[in-house]
C-alpha cells in the first residue's frame, strides 16, 4: 500500500504544472493548471469586477484537441472543455414588490398591485461553463494563452429577494488573456 500511494505521489509530481495570472472583462483570478495526460484541469480564484466586487472560483477539465507546429522553438495548444464556476456576485434579479393599498384624496381605496423589479443585488452564483483557447509555452518557463469562458447559470440574491440568470456569464465571450509560470 504504502509502495503505491509513493508511486502516485512520484507520477503527479511528474506532470507540468503551471501558475500564474488571468485578466478580463469579467475580472482578474489566480489561476493554476496541472497536466494529465496532453489534456489539463485548471483551477482558479479571483475577483469579479463586473458592476460592484464580487468573488468567483471555476474549475474546468480541458481537453487539447490539437499542437500545431506554428513555430520552431516552444510550442502551441488548442484546448477546450467544460467546466463548473461557484461565487458571490453582484448581478441583477428580479423580484416582487407587494402590492398594497392606500387610501386616495378623495377617500376610495387604491390597490396597488404587486409588480415585478430588477435590480442589483449580491449573492451566490453557480454556472456550468465552458473555455475554448490558444496557449503558446515558450522554451522557457512562461505561457501565454488566450481564451474565451462564457457562464451559464444562476444567481440567488444573498437576501432571498429574488432569483435570475447569471447576465454577467455572457460577457466571457470577451476574450481573456493568461500568463502563467510553468513548472
Amino acid at each position: 500500500m504504502a509502495a503505491l500511494m509513493l508511486g502516485i505521489a512520484f507520477a503527479a509530481n511528474a506532470q507540468p504544472r503551471a501558475i500564474g495570472g488571468r485578466i478580463g472583462a469579467l475580472g482578474t483570478e489566480v489561476s493554476y493548471q496541472h497536466s494529465l495526460g496532453s489534456n489539463f484541469i485548471e483551477a482558479n480564484f479571483g475577483v469579479d469586477y463586473w458592476g460592484r466586487p464580487g468573488v468567483k472560483a471555476a474549475a474546468l477539465y480541458n481537453f487539447v484537441f490539437a499542437r500545431p507546429a506554428w513555430t520552431a522553438r516552444g510550442s502551441w495548444g488548442l484546448y477546450a472543455g467544460p467546466g463548473l464556476t461557484l461565487g458571490y456576485v453582484d448581478d441583477l434579479v428580479s423580484q416582487t414588490v407587494k402590492g398594497t393599498s392606500i387610501q386616495g384624496p378623495d377617500g376610495s381605496l387604491i390597490v396597488v398591485p404587486d409588480t415585478k423589479v430588477k435590480g442589483l443585488h449580491y449573492g451566490f452564483m453557480m454556472a456550468l461553463t465552458g473555455q475554448i483557447g490558444l496557449e503558446y509555452t515558450f522554451w522557457f518557463p512562461l505561457q501565454l494563452s488566450v481564451d474565451i469562458r462564457p457562464y451559464i447559470g444562476l444567481h440567488i440574491a444573498g437576501d432571498g429577494n429574488g432569483t435570475g440568470f447569471y447576465d454577467n456569464g455572457l460577457f466571457g465571450f470577451i476574450p481573456t488573456v493568461s500568463a502563467r509560470y510553468r513548472f
